[in-house]
């Protein structure tokens, strides 16, 4: 301590038998105690001092570490800014996509395939198996009633969720650009089930079908059975637990495809082709949603008479999912690329997109946009959380207003469609769908009348109809704005002067950039 004592030995003597003087016994003692002391001081002072060395350089050690993990992510940040992602508060990017449809339509021959094309540009590719194959390869026996297919349909359940979350939580640790391909989803099940058991399930297990669907997969991939379109090549030969005839297999296929009906990115890819074709649109899917070269999809736009009610499209489809939607473009750093952000709803249940336009050219690398004029845009698209949303909205782009429409979407001649109804003009109506090529002869569905085409119609491109509706704001309904339900009036009005506009043939101004989205 600050203190300091001092120990004063006076030594005892006494007389040898010669005469000299000696120190009695129990000094010595005290002598060597003292001596001990000293030692064992001097000792624990040493050990004391080299701890606290060892300490001093592990946290040196340490600060080190933490600084060079700190320059890594300035370095990744910076590059993020630099291809301009928005602020999106994700470093390392992960996929999780769906491969299902009908028996023996092919997953194992894509999956092979998908592997191999995502690998050979850096992506980590993890598949998660099937569950129900591996409880019936494990000897579990197929449920024989509603209660046993109750049951089994719950557990199966808790293990498919179990086994991606498992497997999605160790390809993000590694911290790689990363692709979960799930051998089926959980939305699976309810092809195997009443709706009224699938509803009552998703009940005790507090489940919602937009957390299963839209809030989980970026993408879902439909591959139809060979059973339908490709009977000769239909066979239970390649999977020991699969015991569908041909008229079952395109039932399940259909009921499988109804389940996801509605998910944001649902790509249906049928027997009109080639084997190999087949699996190589697959492939091209994938390639799309995660942003590296391959083969690309047209995304068709077609203006209607009229928007068809919806006991016009149940007469026709077998199930329709119906969405509101809203869309808001962010500030980008870039004049000649785009962002925004969608709040997708459905009920009292939302998930919600961020969106973002990358020149073909350079869609393999982390992001950038060339020139709008140039190679066509690509879009890169990812499930954000509503925090991220949150967060994204205050980079909304002021020159643009947020676009409200309502979304129905349903599948025909497999493939997917969309009929868009734009708040405040609901009189006009937009059918979209992606096709292979601007070339490919399409089967419309017999409730929709069709005006024209207008996917290269810049006039109907969603940025110019929110970059025009931004123009329509009258400063004194701005002020007049104070409540949400006055905001959405707003909103429908300015809309409704966009769309009379186009109909009145005054279009838009063709110099604004990026059209086609």
């Amino acid at each position: 301590g600050s203190s300091r004592c001092r120990l004063s030995v006076v030594p005892q003597w006494t007389a040898t038998e010669s005469g000299s003087p000696a120190m009695s016994s129990s000094t010595v003692g005290i002598i060597a105690a003292i001596a001990t002391a000293a030692l064992a001081a001097a000792y624990l002072a040493r050990v004391s001092r080299r701890k606290h060395e060892t300490r001093l350089a592990a946290l040196e050690a340490l600060v080190q570490q933490q600084q060079a993990q700190l320059r890594e992510r300035e370095v990744q940040l910076r590059t993020l800014r630099q291809h301009g992602t928005s602020g999106i508060p994700v470093l390392e990017s992960l996929y999780r996509v769906v491969l299902t449809g009908g028996p023996c339509g092919g997953k194992t021959t894509a999956l092979a395939m998908l592997k191999e094309r995502l690998e050979s540009f850096g992506f980590l590719v993890v598949t998660v198996p099937e569950a129900a194959t591996l409880l019936f390869s494990g000897g579990v026996p197929a449920p024989q009633d509603e209660a046993s297919t109750f049951v089994f349909q719950m557990h199966l359940l808790r293990l498919q969720r179990e086994l991606e979350d498992a497997i999605t939580t160790l390809a993000r640790g590694t911290g790689r650009r990363a692709v979960v391909v799930c051998d089926r989803g959980l939305m699976d099940g309810k092809a195997y089930m009443e709706d009224s058991m699938w509803e009552l399930m998703l009940e005790e297990l507090q489940l919602t079908p937009v957390m299963l669907r839209d809030q989980r997969y970026d993408a879902v991939v439909h591959m139809v059975t060979a059973a339908d379109g490709a009977e000769p090549f239909y066979t239970l030969d390649n999977n020991a637990v699969r015991t569908e005839g041909v008229a079952k297999a395109i039932e399940m296929d259909r009921r499988t495809l109804d389940c996801w009906t509605g998910h944001e990115h649902l790509y249906i890819v049928d027997n009109s082709c080639s084997f190999d074709e087949k699996t190589r649109r697959v492939v091209a899917r994938i390639a799309k949603l995660v942003g590296i070269p391959g083969p690309k999809a047209v995304n068709r736009k077609f203006l209607l008479r009229r928007m068809p009610s919806a006991e016009e499209i149940r007469k026709h489809v077998s199930r329709f999912e119906v969405f509101e939607v809203e869309s808001t473009y962010l500030v980008s750093p870039k004049a000649s690329e785009r962002c925004r952000v969608r709040r997708r709803q459905q009920g009292t249940n939302v998930s919600f997109q961020h969106q973002q336009w990358v020149q073909e050219d350079r869609a393999g690398e982390a992001g950038g946009a060339g020139d709008p004029k140039g190679a066509p845009a690509m879009l890169i698209e990812r499930i954000i959380t509503g925090r991220e949303y949150l967060v994204l909205l205050k980079q909304a782009d002021p020159a643009c207003a947020s676009v409200q429409k309502t979304l129905t979407c349903f599948a025909w001649a497999n493939s997917c469609w969309e009929l868009n109804s734009f708040h405040g003009a609901r009189h006009v109506a937009i059918l979209e769908m992606e096709a292979e090529s601007q070339d490919t002869h399409l089967t419309f569905p017999p409730m929709v009348d069709v005006i024209r085409e207008v996917t290269s119609e810049y006039d109907y491109d969603s940025y110019a109809i929110s970059h025009r509706m931004a123009q329509h704001a009258d400063t004194a309904e701005l002020k007049a704005v104070r409540t949400p339900s006055a905001h959405a009036g707003l909103q429908e009005r300015k809309l409704a002067r966009v769309f009379d506009a186009l109909e009145s043939n005054r279009t838009f101004d063709p110099s604004l950039p990026g059209a086609g989205a």
